[in-house]
């Protein structure tokens, strides 16, 4: 990773106060460019998959300009390269991650989180920390998980969390990043699965893949909203 989590993503703009410490923070730069992007094209000359923790924007950054610059040695696209979180995301960000065709990992640390992201960033940013509405929108593969022990683990909250933007203690941040069950779905499972190359054999219930699936009490694409944070798993 190239950051810090909650109270140290590194950011273009300084934490809100009193977190920015009189607008001086930005948060937690922990491995410097230079020897970053040496060690990323070293990983790409040997024919390694990258993937780097990145929550803040000028963290993404910094990923960027290194695998880029391993780009240039030697193509990584199909290779699916990816960024770790990716919580806030800029628009001119986006081309350069296209043009890369990388896949994001995404997760629901603002179902837990939320109310400290506020304090720390803003409100504003707290709003838009995993915009999965629009990483989709923008034509990403993105695959969800909880990044367990960091977050709890359940596979549900993360769904829940991601069509309803719903929070523990902190209510509704960012609806406008909401996105469908069935997109929840695909994120959760098929998106998983191309992750790590393994789409041809998991991700989905089709003959010739493995019995990967779980059975869930409700019809999880129409049952209300809240039953999905509360279900349980009756079988895997």
């Amino acid at each position: 990773g190239v950051d810090g989590g909650f109270e140290g993503g590194w950011m273009r703009e300084p934490y809100a106060e009193p977190w920015g410490e009189g607008g001086t923070f930005f948060g937690v730069n922990t491995m410097k460019q230079a020897p970053y992007t040496e060690v990323v094209k070293e990983l790409n000359r040997l024919g390694w998959r990258v993937a780097t923790h990145a929550v803040g924007d000028a963290a993404i950054d910094e990923v960027l300009a290194a695998y880029e610059a391993a780009d240039a040695e030697k193509s990584i696209v199909g290779r699916r390269w990816t960024i770790e979180h990716g919580f806030i995301p800029q628009a001119d960000q986006f081309p350069r991650m296209k043009k890369l065709a990388l896949v994001i990992s995404a997760q629901d640390h603002l179902y837990l989180a939320g109310p400290s992201l506020v304090t720390y960033w803003g409100p504003a940013r707290a709003a838009r920390t995993t915009p999965m509405r629009t990483y989709i929108d923008q034509g990403f593969v993105v695959a969800g998980g909880t990044d367990s022990p960091v977050v709890p683990y359940p596979p549900l909250w993360v769904f829940y969390h991601f069509i309803t933007r719903d929070t523990i203690s902190g209510g509704v941040l960012g609806a406008g990043e909401k996105i469908t069950r069935k997109e929840a779905l695909q994120v959760q499972a098929i998106n998983n699965a191309y992750l790590t190359f393994e789409e041809q054999t998991k991700g989905s219930i089709e003959p010739g893949k493995f019995a990967d699936l779980v059975v869930l009490p409700e019809y999880i694409l129409t049952c209300p909203d809240k039953h999905i944070q509360e279900m349980r798993v009756d079988l895997t």
